[in-house]
């Protein structure tokens, strides 16, 4: 059987984490490893009960001044069980959600489309807040923002892969892409999400982290990129910032940029049913639905606190 490792780091976001892991292991991904820094509302509680009930494996990562969460949580990532056990390891944020457009939907449906891969470079699809000023409380992310940029949205060439846990790569886990040295002599095979190779002379057989023209396709897959979800939930990541410390990039043409709703996208409910039945049997718990419920009003507060960031 392919084993399939999710790896991400997240502050301030338990309000949708249960969403994200239900969909992404109803798609195949079977262990999850999550980390965490300087969080204010109740993420790690909430991570701590899915380790107890066997779900995920949440890793504290406090940041020391002048330390890059995001960095130091992907470097750790490489020792842990989860990832040295896998077959494939998948690398995206609580933001990001794969899509697979072919077959049931699944990642081992996804990799179908690219026999010898050794990695699946799937370009984002930018969503917008598709008129909501904010979430209803209780409301699923895929299911209310289905407003999306058009293929051929410029910022849709950034991609995140899925990668073949090959030991020829310096760092399975690096973000966008897993780092190789072509010094060594291998090229990792990529292919794009529409099940074609990418020549190695169009990104000069370097690793890169957006798609050269001539390899964009989202066929078969995309990752659906709720990159600022609602103007409140925006305002709420400006407070928290950034785990690649780049918070300035956080205003308000970043906003606008990114808040595409040209079209209507529903490809991901295929799966609302199965997520909605996951999350419930998961919080028949009462630990867990108590402290799901204090994410939620935690993340309340950090709106209400965040109404004047922008």
């Amino acid at each position: 059987m392919t084993r399939i490792a999710e790896v991400a780091f997240t502050k301030n976001e338990g309000r949708f984490l249960l969403e994200w892991i239900a969909y992404h292991r109803l798609i195949g991904v079977d262990d999850f490893l999550i980390y965490t820094n300087d969080c204010e509302d109740e993420s790690p509680a909430l991570l701590d009960r899915l380790e107890e009930m066997g779900i995920v494996a949440h890793l504290p990562n406090p940041a020391l001044p002048g330390e890059q969460p995001q960095n130091k949580a992907l470097s750790a990532a490489l020792e842990h069980p989860f990832v040295k056990r896998a077959d494939w390891v998948l690398q995206i944020d609580p933001d990001e959600f794969l899509v697979v457009k072919t077959g049931a939907g699944t990642i081992s449906d996804l990799i179908a489309t690219a026999p010898g891969a050794d990695v699946i470079a799937v370009q984002m699809r930018f969503f917008g807040d598709n008129g909501f000023s904010r979430l209803p409380d209780d409301a699923l992310v895929t299911e209310c923002l289905t407003g999306a940029s058009l293929e051929d949205f410029a910022q849709n060439r950034i991609v995140k892969s899925l990668a073949r846990n090959d030991p020829r790569f310096d760092k399975v886990t690096a973000n966008h892409m897993p780092a190789f040295d072509p010094a060594k002599g291998w090229i990792p095979r990529i292919f794009n999400g529409g099940g074609e190779e990418v020549p190695p002379e169009s990104f000069n057989r370097e690793r890169f982290r957006e798609m050269p023209d001539a390899g964009r396709s989202m066929r078969h897959a995309q990752l659906n990129h709720y990159c600022i979800r609602t103007l409140a939930d925006f305002r709420a990541k400006k407070h928290r910032g950034t785990a690649a410390n780049n918070d300035k990039k956080l205003h308000r043409k970043f906003f606008d940029l990114r808040n595409r709703n040209e079209v209507q996208d529903l490809t991901i409910q295929r799966h609302l049913p199965g997520v909605t039945r996951q999350m419930a049997e998961w919080l028949s718990d009462p630990v867990l639905a108590a402290r799901a419920r204090r994410c939620h009003e935690a993340y309340a507060e950090i709106v209400k606190a965040s109404e004047t960031l922008l």
